[in-house]
């Protein structure tokens, strides 16, 4: 039987790394079913798939370069600005966007595109493709990550949930109360490494109106989860001293096994 290698896939890994991480998802899980590359590989077909390219600054992220190849992916480095968080500068979309145009000129036999990321910086490149008369498939994550004035799903000929393909059931409430919790724990130990927050206290008056602010509770809701995070350890008191004043707070607790594995799947070094 011959077969058409007609399908390049184009993955901003990065984007979609950071994104899953919230879920403390690895987009290369273990899993087949929950493996982003091995299902785009069995939704198109291996045969069908003329290359599946994938960007990210590799060395900021802990994922196996080795592991993506045996299964088929082409991987780029592409150096960011080496942050961490809000601070931390994608580059792997445009060299993605670059490479894609390259691919729609140079290799006319590729009829479909398929672009994975939320990035909305990618529609223009999903609305040139479209424009050149090639089928344009987008998957990205449909969270509140993804704008609600997002017009990204617009521009392709069909758009797939990245949580519901690679089978991540969706969250129920108990479920979405504990991925707050974890988001809420992740809060505070970055408010701790924050140079402007040095020789601070982190009060619960204000904990509480962080996680009010940041994760858009109600004031009953943003104490609700500050007691739960009390009652269950995450957080520990914590008191400083300064001009012979002594001021109260939480720190998180770094021997809770749970808080180690937030902080951990975070990117950070628990000593």
């Amino acid at each position: 039987m011959d077969f058409t290698r007609d399908t390049a896939i184009f993955i901003d890994l990065e984007n979609v790394y950071y994104g899953l991480k919230k879920y403390h998802m690895d987009p290369d899980h273990p899993e087949t079913h929950h493996n982003l590359f091995l299902r785009l590989q069995e939704y198109y077909g291996k045969d069908s798939i003329r290359m599946m390219e994938a960007y990210a600054d590799f060395e900021q992220m802990d994922l196996s370069m080795m592991s993506l190849q045996k299964k088929r992916v082409h991987v780029n480095q592409v150096y960011g600005n080496g942050r961490e968080g809000k601070e931390r500068k994608n580059a792997a979309d445009i060299q993605l966007c670059l490479d894609a145009m390259e691919v729609l000129y140079q290799i006319p036999e590729i009829t479909t595109f398929v672009i994975v990321s939320a990035d909305q910086d990618m529609i223009p490149l999903l609305d040139r493709l479209w424009s050149k008369g090639k089928k344009v498939e987008l998957f990205s994550l449909w969270d509140e990550s993804l704008s609600k004035s997002s017009q990204i799903q617009e521009f392709c000929d069909q758009s797939h949930n990245i949580l519901e393909f690679i089978n991540i059931e969706k969250m129920n409430d108990y479920a979405q109360i504990d991925r707050i919790m974890h988001n809420a724990v992740l809060q505070i130990y970055e408010w701790y490494r924050d140079p402007n927050n040095i020789g601070k206290s982190y009060g619960s008056t204000w904990i509480k109106n962080d996680l009010a602010r940041k994760f858009s509770l109600s004031e009953l809701e943003s104490n609700h989860l500050f007691t739960r995070l009390v009652k269950g350890k995450y957080l520990l008191p914590y008191e400083i001293e300064i001009d012979e004043k002594i001021f109260y707070g939480y720190k998180v607790n770094l021997t809770h096994p749970q808080v180690q594995m937030i902080v951990k799947i975070a990117g950070y070094k628990v000593s």
